[in-house]
């Protein structure tokens, strides 16, 4: 009887210190980030516009407009071209309505249409139309809307990566006018927000195994068949916990990694004699690339662009030329979701000659501080 007491003790107290012990586990940690990139496709804008209306012979509509527009803003894809079209309201004060039978104001609704062209450097410029409604005549227009077309330039820039930000002035003329020159002009201030700034990223987390270490117990004055119980209890408690959900697997050696080697040698950026622009077919292959880095940044250290120059010129202008390509390449990377620490654009000159000249012209992307080169090539080797 002795013997069966000190067997049911030791099995209680060896399965209540199993229990304490935690197991391993996995799990899925969604979490929805911003990236700064280029604006493609229908951005939003909210449009505000102050400044000056003149005259030439009616001074009865000089004054100070304002406007207020929501922009549905187009970025086209792979394009340098932006187009915007929106609908608001304008006031127009008349300096020249004091002591008179002139109204003071008029206000209606107003439509917009602009097109512009996008540098690298995100200055926009282009032509832009307004037509404002039941104006007409106190603008000296020949009808009840007045047509006001003319140019438009502004800069862009980011607030955060997903606020845009677009600063500029515009200056138009009255098209349907009835007698002399009404001009119009504008400071603009734009905000906007781009819904493909942000990435949703996934992160696997496993907690390791920490069992809870028992102490010995003494038990002393027992004959050898309470001993035997007592080693055939603890083998049956040591039994190995269960196999893991999921386990975090090893990351390679820092490495580097060349593009050519992922997608193959048609991979460079191939630009013309003396010409660092780059193709409208290589914008839009980069642009693919560079959205999918950036939702991978976490599988490299850098991106270095090298740019090449064929041996015809000199030394010193092949060093430029080449400079000029991997700049172009590192700026469409940037619009394109890669942060400005993330890329580094360096000039080769003449080196590394693959005997063809038409091949010597050409920008590499290498990939360095690589963590995982397997997932790497698997996330380029899907870009079409």
């Amino acid at each position: 009887m002795k013997t069966l007491i000190l067997v049911a003790l030791i099995s209680v107290g060896s399965l209540a210190s199993a229990n304490q012990q935690t197991p391993t586990t996995s799990a899925l940690e969604f979490s929805r980030e911003e990236a700064e990139r280029a604006p493609e496709g229908l951005v939003p804008f909210i449009a505000l516009g102050g400044g000056y209306t003149g005259y030439e012979n009616v001074s009865s509509v000089e004054g100070t407009p304002a406007t207020l527009k929501l922009l549905g803003s187009y970025y086209f894809p792979a394009s340098h071209f932006v187009m915007d079209l929106g609908y608001g309201v304008n006031n127009q004060q008349f300096t020249q309505s004091r002591d008179t039978t002139l109204d003071t104001s008029r206000t209606g609704g107003a439509l917009e249409l602009a097109a512009r062209y996008r540098w690298d450097s995100k200055w926009q410029a282009g032509i832009v139309a307004n037509q404002f409604y039941e104006q007409g005549k106190a603008l000296s227009a020949d009808q009840g809307d007045a047509h006001f077309v003319g140019l438009q330039v502004l800069r862009e820039f980011n607030m955060t990566p997903s606020w845009l930000a677009r600063l500029g002035v515009r200056a138009m003329s009255l098209t349907n006018n009835t007698d002399g020159l009404v001009p119009m002009y504008l400071v603009d201030l734009q905000i906007g927000w781009n819904p493909g700034a942000y990435r949703t990223s996934v992160r696997q987390t496993a907690a390791n195994e920490n069992p809870v270490q028992r102490e010995p117990q003494n038990v002393t004055n027992v004959d050898e068949e309470s001993a035997t119980s007592e080693e055939m209890a603890n083998e049956e408690v040591s039994t190995p916990p269960s196999r893991p959900v999921a386990e975090v697997q090893p990351q390679s050696a820092l490495r580097d990694v060349a593009l050519s080697s992922v997608l193959g040698s048609g991979s460079e950026i191939q630009f013309n004699t003396a010409k660092a622009s780059v193709s409208t077919e290589d914008q839009e292959k980069l642009s693919k690339v560079a959205k999918a880095l950036a939702d991978n940044r976490d599988l490299f250290e850098k991106v270095e662009i090298h740019g090449y120059a064929d041996a015809s010129g000199s030394p010193a202008i092949n060093q430029r030329i080449s400079q000029q390509r991997a700049d172009s390449v590192r700026n469409i990377m940037r619009q394109n979701g890669l942060r400005s620490s993330d890329v580094i654009a360096k000039g080769m000159g003449s080196e590394d000659s693959t005997g063809v000249q038409a091949s010597d012209r050409r920008a590499e992307l290498v990939f360095t501080g690589v963590k995982d080169e397997a997932k790497l090539r698997e996330v380029l080797s899907q870009i079409e």
